[in-house]
């Protein structure tokens, strides 16, 4: 069981690396966010006088259930494991990761930081350089928890209904966010948060730390195993 799910994990990854999510795709379907996010926009003005636990289960539930469905439909074998890849693989992002960083990076080396930190999407500035370089690294380091880390655990975990577990979870966090929401459903989202993206985030962490102390570098492993001074997001 372990094995299939090491197996499927790191096949999606290597979808996810390789083919992506097509453009064509985009233009006639749109993207598996996309229609969650649809969906979150509809529980929200469904469940407007709901309770904040109630809202969010009204939103996950159907989404993992449908993904649970799916799972059980495709057929057994090399056919259905590669089917179940590729469908594991819509809900993560590596691509999207690598050009986010790319533009982040291009815009600090030809325009300067706060071209970067517009690129990074990250919210405020600062006059002080630092912080605009700590500010357009945290959003590389929360996109990576978002797209890599946080998928692969939950395919781990669940394979395709982690995996929509995940994206649905990502994207209702990423809108209480940005709509700076303090509604009852924002706090269920940010507590559900707590213990799942969270150690995932943090597993993801630790992975980059000791892939460079494998190089003889241990920076980021101490950064890693150091204590946050405030509580943080993933």
């Amino acid at each position: 069981r372990m094995a299939y799910a090491f197996a499927l994990a790191l096949a999606a990854a290597l979808l996810d690396v390789t083919i992506g999510y097509p453009a064509w795709l985009t233009r006639r379907v749109e993207t598996p966010s996309r229609w969650l996010t649809v969906w979150l926009n509809t529980v929200r003005a469904a469940g407007a006088g709901w309770g904040g636990r109630a809202a969010l289960a009204l939103y996950l539930l159907p989404v993992v259930v449908a993904a649970a469905a799916i799972m059980q439909l495709l057929p057994a074998g090399p056919l259905g494991f590669a089917a179940t890849a590729l469908l594991c693989s819509l809900f993560c992002g590596r691509q999207d990761l690598d050009a986010h960083g790319r533009a982040v990076a291009a815009a600090w080396e030809g325009e300067g930081p706060y071209e970067a930190l517009a690129a990074a999407e990250a919210l405020g500035g600062d006059e002080a350089e630092p912080r605009l370089s700590r500010a357009a690294a945290g959003s590389i380091a929360a996109r990576f928890a978002d797209e890599v880390a946080a998928p692969t655990v939950f395919i781990l975990i669940g394979g395709l209904a982690g995996a929509a577990f995940c994206r649905a979870l990502v994207l209702a966090g990423r809108s209480c966010r940005e709509r700076r929401e303090t509604s009852d459903f924002a706090y269920a989202v940010a507590a559900l948060e707590t213990w799942t993206l969270t150690p995932a985030a943090r597993a993801g962490a630790l992975w980059l730390g000791l892939a460079e102390a494998a190089t003889g570098r241990l920076a980021a492993l101490k950064a890693v195993s150091a204590v946050a001074p405030r509580p943080s997001a993933p």
